[in-house]
């Protein structure tokens, strides 16, 4: 699988970067990123999204380093996989960061940006 790091995604870690607080975040990702080149799709797959046959959205919680808080209290990574064996990482966001958690409506206008992409 090949990975591709959106425009929002890399704009959602300067912004956390910014913080001081979440220093880390990069390496957080990092961590996750030989699984889904691997094909193991980690996290929860999201339904109710009107996506292409045989793609899928999915989200997973990593552990945010900086804070020394677990997977729970960390960051939540939105990602999009594609039929053509790409995986697109959509946005993150801090579980504690109330006004950046996406609703359904905003994650589905993050994944149109990517399927016109």
């Amino acid at each position: 699988m090949i990975i591709k790091w959106t425009e929002k995604i890399n704009s959602d870690i300067d912004y956390y970067i910014k913080k001081k607080k979440y220093k880390k975040i990069i390496d957080d990702i990092a961590s996750i990123l030989p699984d889904l080149e691997a094909g193991n799709f980690l996290g929860d797959r999201l339904s109710g999204f009107n996506l292409p046959e045989g793609a899928a959205l999915y989200k997973v919680r990593i552990a945010n380093t900086s804070a020394n808080v677990g997977k729970s209290n960390g960051f939540r990574l939105i990602y999009y996989v594609a039929v053509e064996d790409e995986i697109y990482l959509v946005t993150i966001y801090s579980k504690k960061d109330d006004e950046r958690i996406p609703n359904d409506a905003q994650i589905a206008m993050l994944v149109n940006n990517v399927l016109e992409f």
